[in-house]
């Protein structure tokens, strides 16, 4: 891709060029055909054709960036995928001297729109073009606004020239007005008008990673996490979950369908350039009404600052919504159980990436080094051992170890203590306890206390709200699952996760119609939901209808829930032979892990006293599978049975 510069004196005497074209190297003859057109008209134009052979291309190319008079940024499908290009753009809409334009029609990518780009998709190269006087005309008042150059004549014979439409006002317009873009933003923050009637509503993009290492998109990523958890802190905003935006921002689109679909007012967008120890954060609020642009900074900072980016980046954003940012404990605006040791932050963020692509045990080992890692660093760093408690009980709970599991799970219960100790108004803490109590130590009573302060200093978090309905659905308290799980599909609704948990405790609390719409509302976000054809499976099992729970059970990817389905549902369609041959392949493969699954189909076949046992036999392995068992339609044959109660009331259920 790329930029011209030129250092010497524009066409006033000035230092720097008066133009800076940015596109992408493949696009280079149609940007070629622009610069020639405007050093034709009078323009000193750089671009990265000038850069000599042994040139410092990154610090010439800066130095022109910054003080040219205009930024011309060449949009085309190619550049609008380019990382330099979007951040020569972000320099110019930054700075207020912005002027897109479009060679093949492209759209710009999100956060550049509300700048209507001046479109040359049909332009030959002749400076009599209507397009190509718009851009001549509009770097000619960034240039020189007392003095801006007089519209070409028309071409002999040629029709007289339309009136400016609305499209070419508005191009000219936002490059010559942009620089006043803080000014207006201070005013405007300043007035004593009443606040919106929509809700502080706020969804934080996922920021682009701009350097040159791609793999320093966890750094990224994180960032804008963690300004996520920082502003949910904040009772008077409404913050969409992270799954949500992460999947309105790969779907794209316009600043306005993205707000529309996540339901929110407000866009936060934003980019990280890091380069070892310095980063470049850049970051702007959009009013997903109109697309516009409310505030927008960058900043250039060492690595040890980025937490007071952070901070100001947060008060900023809430001062522009009207919101008011409360302190945390440390007196500052952070977040929560965060830290202010670099190092440590920069173990957690690889952590959360690691963890959250769900990969396979090598991931999840890997991140439980990174949460290691940064509590090593930073011991008071309570949102990383929270996440450590949490890989921890993930690491127990699905892979052999080399230890004993209960080992583990006394490991992962110290790691969710010590967040809480450290932080003890941080939600995360109390509900990894409570997950670890729940699945690990399988003591549903002790789980409920924690997920209840969880809940109560997380309400406004769409992760601790379906942890919490997870565990009212588990105890049978219905109405409150359901209740948090409303919320958190208010916070998060493109999650279709969030669907498949509401369809699970439709599913539990008998309602199969309910659970079928969640189901089906979930495959529609994500159409490779998992386990998704076991739910759908188990509803028309529960309604008789074999052969359809067979088709599906067959179409579930989970080698756990395929084996147990099929050994249902052929039962049920008298062929006992392949029910066997299912069984057989569910012991095979899953062993000990498997006793539940055993025991619900033990139960089905009829063969109560063998479930008991198998149910008996699960709770002594640590079974995580009990945790569904007060309300498993599927054991309802055994549930009146005494040594059935007694499972329950070991357990914890009431």
């Amino acid at each position: 891709m790329l930029s011209e510069t030129m250092t010497g004196g524009g066409s006033n005497g000035r230092t720097g060029p008066d133009v800076f074209v940015s596109y992408s190297r493949n696009d280079r003859d149609a940007a070629r055909r622009l610069i020639d057109f405007l050093e034709q008209s009078g323009f000193s134009v750089w671009w990265d054709g000038m850069l000599e052979a042994g040139t410092v291309y990154t610090r010439t190319t800066e130095d022109a960036l910054e003080h040219a008079r205009a930024v011309v940024v060449v949009w085309s499908a190619r550049s609008v995928e380019s990382h330099w290009v979007r951040d020569e753009a972000q320099s110019g809409r930054d700075r207020g001297n912005l002027i897109p334009v479009s060679i093949d029609g492209s759209l710009p990518p999100l956060g550049f729109r509300q700048f209507q780009s001046v479109d040359l998709s049909d332009w030959d190269g002749h400076g009599e073009a209507s397009s190509a006087r718009n851009v001549r005309d509009a770097v000619a008042r960034l240039v020189d606004p007392d003095n801006p150059v007089a519209p070409a004549p028309p071409a002999p014979n040629a029709p007289p020239a339309p009136a400016p439409t609305a499209r070419s006002r508005t191009v000219w317009i936002a490059a010559a007005f942009g620089a006043l873009l803080i000014a207006a933003i201070a005013v405007w923050q300043l007035q004593d008008a009443p606040a919106p009637t929509e809700a502080n509503s706020l969804a934080i993009l996922p920021f682009d990673n701009l350097s040159d290492d791609r793999e320093q998109s966890y750094f990224s990523t994180g960032l804008a996490e963690e300004m996520r958890q920082f502003l949910t802190q904040q009772s008077n905003l409404q913050v969409v979950a992270q799954a949500s935006t992460r999947a309105a921002a790969e779907k794209g689109g316009e600043a306005q369908a993205i707000a529309t679909d996540l339901g929110v007012r407000y866009l936060l967008d934003g980019s990280v350039r890091r380069s070892q120890d310095k980063v470049r954060v850049s970051v702007h609020l959009i009013d997903g009404t109109n697309g516009f642009d409310i505030w927008s900074q960058a900043y250039d900072r060492s690595l040890d600052d980025i937490f007071a980016v952070q901070s100001d980046i947060a008060r900023k954003v809430a001062s522009a919504l009207k919101a008011r940012i409360q302190a945390s404990g440390r007196g500052s605006a952070a977040r929560v159980g965060g830290t202010e040791n670099a190092a440590a932050y920069d173990a957690y963020l690889r952590g959360i990436t690691l963890y959250d692509l769900a990969l396979d045990e090598s991931s999840d080992r890997a991140a439980q080094t990174q949460f290691e890692a940064a509590v090593r660093a930073d011991p008071s760093y309570g949102a990383a051992w929270a996440a450590l408690s949490r890989v921890q009980t993930t690491i127990a709970n699905s892979y052999s170890n080399d230890r004993p599991t209960s080992e583990i799970y006394d490991a992962a219960i110290a790691s969710a203590r010590k967040a809480i100790a450290v932080a003890p108004d941080l939600p995360a803490g109390h509900a990894a306890l409570g997950y670890v109590l729940l699945n690990g130590r399988l003591d549903v009573a002790a789980a409920r206390q924690p997920y209840q302060t969880a809940y109560k200093r997380g309400a406004r978090d769409a992760d601790i709200l379906q942890a919490y309905a997870t565990y009212m659905g588990r105890v049978g308290e219905f109405d409150a699952s359901l209740a948090a799980n409303d919320r958190a599909v208010a916070l998060d609704p493109l999650n279709a996760v969030i669907q498949r948990q509401r369809a699970q405790v439709l599913y539990a609390a008998g309602d199969l119609a309910g659970a079928r719409t969640a189901i089906n509302k979930a495959l529609k976000l994500n159409p490779e939901m998992s386990v998704a054809s076991r739910i759908l499976a188990d509803i028309s099992y529960l309604e008789g209808d074999y052969r359809t729970a067979l088709r599906l059970y067959e179409d579930e990817g989970s080698d756990l829930s395929r084996f147990t389905g099929l050994a249902l549902a052929r039962f049920k369609l008298g062929d006992t032979a392949g029910a066997d041959a299912a069984m057989a392949q569910l012991r095979a493969r899953f062993g000990d892990n498997g006793l539940y699954q055993q025991a619900q189909i033990l139960a089905q076949w009829g063969r109560k006293a063998d479930a008991l046992k198998a149910l008996e036999q699960a709770f002594a392995a640590g079974d995580s599978g009990l945790v569904l068992l007060r309300n498993d339609p599927l054991l309802k044959p055994v549930r009146s049975d005494p040594r059935f109660k007694r499972i329950l009331s070991r357990l914890g259920f009431n």
